[in-house]
């Protein structure tokens, strides 16, 4: 009993300030991803990924296995899409994965178009092998996500 007290006790003041934060950052070794809080819905585990759903059906997920750390700050640390989504855009073992409709296209940091597929609505995988390590934009429609490869 004394145990769970004093654990309730030293939680008072991170609940305190919980509402000061904006933003849930998913660091993981391949990318790094901002989800707005007033939008998540829940954050579950399945399989071996992390899921964050949000209250329009935005799924963001993150490989458990090459997840760094998760954090809450007041701005945004990676890459944000915007409301409208075409499809679900994620990285996994070093890939760029896919799920919707459209082209998916991978920019370097300089802005030039380096890769691209056609994704139909399947899950479709965006191999980053042969390319120079380095920070690279994914994007399908209007899903955007950073890449650190």
């Amino acid at each position: 009993m004394k145990k769970i007290l004093f654990s309730l006790l030293l939680a008072l003041p991170l609940l305190a300030n919980a509402d000061t934060y904006n933003y849930l950052n998913i660091n993981s070794t391949s990318s790094a991803q901002s989800v707005a809080l007033k939008t998540v819905k829940k954050i579950t585990f399945e399989g071996t990924n992390l899921v964050v759903t949000a209250t329009d059906g935005t799924v963001t997920t993150a490989a458990l296995a090459t997840l760094s750390n998760l954090t809450f700050s007041d701005i945004a640390t990676s890459v944000r899409s915007t409301k409208s989504q075409t499809g679900q855009l994620c990285i996994e073992a070093g890939r760029v994965v896919a799920d919707g409709n459209g082209l998916l296209q991978l920019y370097n940091a300089g802005g030039q178009l380096v890769r691209s597929k056609q994704v139909n609505g399947i899950r479709s995988e965006l191999n980053l092998d042969g390319l120079p390590h380095g920070i690279y934009i994914a994007r399908l429609g209007s899903r955007t996500i950073k890449v650190l490869h």
